[in-house]
């Protein structure tokens, strides 16, 4: 078998990576035919204010309810959703659109990679992406993940591959604009650019480096403007973190709770309330503010069981569809697991081994891992700092984490 393996990885061709990528997509549709629509309540939240949308004849978010909402969520993953009801009346051809995303975003993690390093290693990359069982189901809800990192993907291979800075810029403006998570990546992206021509004058590596913030500013300028000429507020992203960090932060404190009630603050005031009440916390509390570090570190990556919610036969109780396959459940009912706790156990072994060879790779090897491990610890900083712990928020940055496994295995 290890023969067998290095003889595929070391003779591999173009048409067999695209075989391989053409076999992860058509897993990828027989899953979501097969399984349908998994009810995560963010997927449900989005559908609902689709629908809402719908109803007012607007994007989102709809100029009549900016005092109605209590914070604003991910406006293009609404608007995603939002576009497949109308046109098509349900969401099942975006479920359709999101498969074929995930297999293209596999084929993107290939070529990024082998950018990165090389083809042998992209090939492994590949193979772990594969085989990793967390993979496959995302494309079952509106989650806005999926989405999110097949434009991140192709803004890095548009300004790794193709050198095309401005583009890639303007494509994590997008991104953005479906999940506010493109600082990790853009700074990240920035200071690769930079420090790859070191060699070259600084006034060529300063142009280089921040044509992708160009190109991001100018899709965030136009996004914003956008929404501003519809709604009168420069709207261009959600506007849920001070509200997240505030509720996590004082336990969902009743001043909390009030500012989500004020329907004479809009939804800018409200996230501006958010804000200060969250600096007034941290001025009293800074210790706590830190001890509250380790546990938002562990809740993020101690498992990686939410996307198995997809392979469940029954989810008609959306509210309950973590419970099955937490960490807790599934200890309580060791050693009489169902099938779906199998396969979660499955996952937990696998995603494991992962983080321990991603870690080996950080202790053995230096060469070319640069990108994939500043895309990992930034975006970690920023869950400690701004973020709360849920397992959820390590998922973009898994495909990396497989980056610097598949470096460091020998076959």
């Amino acid at each position: 078998m290890k023969k067998l393996l290095s003889n595929l990885f070391k003779e591999h061709t173009d048409r067999t990576v695209c075989i391989t990528i053409l076999l992860f997509t058509v897993i990828q549709l027989a899953v979501t035919s097969f399984f349908g629509y998994t009810p995560y309540p963010d997927s449900e939240g989005y559908l609902f204010l689709a629908h809402e949308s719908m109803s007012w004849y607007e994007p989102y978010p709809v100029h009549g309810l900016l005092h109605d909402y209590p914070f604003l969520w991910n406006i293009g993953t609404v608007n995603l959703t939002l576009f497949s009801l109308k046109i098509f009346g349900s969401v099942a051809p975006l479920l359709f659109l999101y498969s074929l995303l995930k297999g293209a975003t596999a084929g993107l993690f290939y070529l990024v990679t082998k950018h990165l390093f090389n083809g042998r290693i992209a090939s492994i990359a590949l193979v772990l992406y594969m085989l990793y069982p967390a993979n496959y189901g995302e494309s079952t809800s509106l989650l806005s993940e999926l989405p999110f990192m097949f434009l991140t993907f192709l803004a890095l291979y548009c300004a790794l591959c193709r050198r095309w800075l401005l583009v890639a810029g303007l494509i994590m403006g997008v991104a953005n604009w479906v999940r506010p998570l493109t600082f990790i990546f853009l700074v990240s992206l920035v200071s690769y650019l930079y420090l790859k021509n070191k060699e070259k004058p600084f006034a060529y590596r300063c142009r280089t480096a921040l044509m992708p913030l160009g190109g991001f500013l100018i899709m965030i300028l136009f996004i914003g403007t956008l929404t501003m000429s519809r709604t009168g507020l420069f709207l261009y992203q959600a506007k849920s973190g001070w509200m997240a960090l505030a509720d996590y932060s004082t336990d969902h404190s009743p001043a909390s709770m009030e500012i989500r009630d004020r329907a004479d603050w809009d939804v800018v005031q409200k996230d501006s309330a958010w804000q200060s009440l969250f600096f007034d916390w941290l001025k009293e509390h800074p210790v706590e503010y830190v001890a509250q570090m380790p546990k938002k570190l562990a809740l993020t990556y101690v498992s990686d069981n939410v996307n198995m919610c997809a392979f469940m036969l029954n989810k008609r109780n959306p509210d309950h569809l973590y419970q099955r396959i937490s960490m807790p459940v599934l200890a309580k009912d060791f050693p009489r697991w169902s099938a779906i706790q199998w396969l979660t156990v499955l996952n937990l072994l696998i995603y494991y081994s992962l983080l321990l060879t991603a870690i080996a790779c950080l202790l053995k090897s230096k060469k070319g891992i640069f990108l994939p491990v500043c895309i990992i610890a930034v975006g970690t900083l920023m869950l400690l700092l701004v973020g709360h712990g849920e397992a959820r928020f390590h998922q973009p940055l898994m495909p990396f984490i497989i980056m610097l496994a598949a470096r460091i295995i020998k076959i």
